[in-house]
């Protein structure tokens, strides 16, 4: 069998005028933004890696192309809105929306442009401890958002309350909101509620919970720091 070496393969030839770039940015808006759509979205679920700490989702592969952004400045300026603004992100346990990444947390979003056009959160919450936020930074991270997840946990069964999780009830304006795991569903309701709500005030809040729940702001919960968290 003859041996044919890289060397003697000429590349083609190509012809001036024979090869003309296709003249994208003539195709309407509408097309444009479905072809971003196509190449900057994903709808990767969230794993997180353990269901008892407070920890980051598994790193996966999104099947994104982000290159198209370096094309030119008007197709960025187009496509950017779309990448950050329709995809989901992780907000950091800790630091909230100033670091922020999408499924691997060893790729972190810091870039304060970037993070302004980001319009969808996904938040762990762990209520049997005290988080180093407070209500004021959860409305200035999470207010007027699209969609705003919050996942609930914690270590132990029956250990925690609705304490940490009020501090969300200033958020306003959020399109869409949901409060799932481990908190019960008319708590997760009534706080979904005030997330998606424009002008309730946080006294109105505090009072309708109360009735939701049936209780004058005496928790009779289980001390975790009185008695241990076992």
């Amino acid at each position: 069998m003859a041996t044919v070496h890289l060397s003697t393969i000429e590349p083609p030839t190509i012809t001036a005028g024979k090869y003309q770039p296709f003249p994208f940015l003539d195709l309407p808006p509408e097309i444009r933004n479905s072809i971003y759509t196509l190449l900057l979205t994903h709808n990767t679920p969230i794993c997180a890696r353990y269901s008892h700490v407070l920890s980051c989702p598994f790193p996966v592969g999104l099947n994104l192309h982000p290159a198209i952004l370096g094309v030119s400045r008007q197709l960025h300026k187009e496509a950017a809105p779309i990448l950050y603004g329709q995809n989901r992100f992780q907000a950091h346990p800790t630091w909230l929306t100033d670091v922020t990444f999408a499924l691997d947390p060893a790729q972190p979003i810091t870039s304060a442009r970037c993070v302004a056009q980001m319009r969808r959160f996904h938040l762990r919450v762990r209520v049997d401890c005290d988080p180093y936020y407070g209500p004021e930074a959860l409305v200035k991270a999470f207010s007027g958002m699209d969609e705003f997840e919050v996942e609930v946990f914690r270590a132990s069964y029956g250990i925690g309350d609705h304490h940490i999780l009020e501090a969300f009830k200033g958020i306003r304006g959020v399109k869409k909101a949901r409060v799932h795991g481990s908190v019960e569903r008319e708590f997760a309701s009534w706080l979904e509620k005030c997330m998606e709500s424009e002008g309730v005030t946080l006294e109105e809040c505090g009072n309708e919970i109360r009735e939701v729940l049936g209780y004058s702001g005496n928790r009779n919960t289980y001390d975790m720091w009185t008695l241990g968290n076992r």
